[in-house]
């Protein structure tokens, strides 16, 4: 059967969302999904299933400076409770290389990017938005959840964002200070959220529970810390080693600066550690901080995390 090369569905694609566009890495990949619940009969056992909704993802690893990469992370600041999909419908456009165009009509940030800073390789890890239909429109309403027409596809950046980098790490006081990492650090974000349902109209919203951050990463720098340097800083032993502590106590500010990107965790504490005792391995592995709350003087909260060109 003869064919037109033309018409095969495949090819990159580019992301545009809250004003700022976005490629990926290794592909976009959306995902759409029906919600069922089972049927039952005790005699026969399942007899057929209900949707009980619908709902898609897109996922992706972005490659884009700084300008577009921030507003990828819109819950650094963010209080429980509060509303993901807001009061106004944000859409997301997805601009296929054949010029298919595919708008998603109302879409959250479910899962911000791990950052991930090396020198090497993509500084950040995969976002993933959820879209749901829009707002206005009924449940059965042609165009509720996509719309797809055509479109001119967006020309690349003129350069490649530049934001792998060497970064140097410091957590208080020595021997905590330049420290480098012998494989990137790794600050992971958690968002917890809780759905806001209606039996007629599906999912409605959802409403963020809580935000959790940490960081990892294993140092490399000769001269850093030792065994020692790591239990202390752990409080295992001695006179602050008291059950019921806050982590506060000892929590001190996480730097992790580049040129071109700087990562800041105002209030972390060592929380996890590893030590590692043969022929191939650096002594000190992964160390895990977790991000607390830290306050202005003001009384006001700061960020769990703060992200900035540069340094701030």
């Amino acid at each position: 059967m003869p064919i037109t090369r033309s018409t095969l569905l495949s090819g990159p694609a580019s992301a545009t969302f809250n004003g700022h566009t976005f490629f990926a890495y290794d592909g976009i990949l959306v995902t759409p999904a029906l919600e069922c619940e089972p049927v039952d009969s005790d005699t026969v056992g399942i007899l057929d299933e209900t949707v009980s909704g619908a709902m898609v993802k897109i996922q992706f690893t972005p490659s884009a400076p700084f300008t577009d990469l921030i507003a990828l992370y819109p819950y650094t600041q963010a209080s429980p409770g509060m509303s993901l999909f807001g009061s106004t419908d944000m859409p997301l456009t997805l601009i296929a290389s054949n010029g298919v165009r595919l708008t998603f009509a109302a879409v959250v940030i479910l899962q911000m990017p791990d950052l991930i800073l090396t020198s090497r390789g993509p500084v950040t890890g995969a976002v993933t938005f959820l879209a749901i239909g829009a707002r206005g429109l009924g449940l059965t309403a042609a165009n509720r959840f996509v719309t797809i027409d055509t479109a001119s596809v967006p020309l690349p950046p003129l350069g490649t964002p530049q934001l792998a980098d060497d970064f140097a790490i410091t957590w208080g006081a020595a021997p905590w200070i330049d420290l480098r990492a012998r494989d990137g650090v790794r600050v992971r974000f958690v968002l917890k959220t809780k759905p806001v349902l209606s039996d007629a109209n599906a999912l409605l919203d959802l409403t963020l529970e809580k935000l959790e951050v940490e960081a990892q990463f294993a140092p490399a720098t000769p001269g850093g810390p030792a065994e020692i340097d790591l239990i202390t800083a752990l409080q295992l032993q001695g006179a602050d080693a008291l059950p019921g502590r806050l982590l506060s106590t000892a929590a001190n500010t996480l730097d992790v600066a580049g040129n071109h990107l700087f990562v800041r965790l105002p209030s972390a504490q060592l929380t996890r550690g590893e030590l590692t005792f043969d022929a191939v391995h650096g002594r000190l592995g992964n160390l895990t901080f977790t991000a607390g709350r830290a306050f202005l003087e003001t009384g006001a909260p700061e960020p769990l995390t703060t992200l900035t060109e540069g340094m701030p």
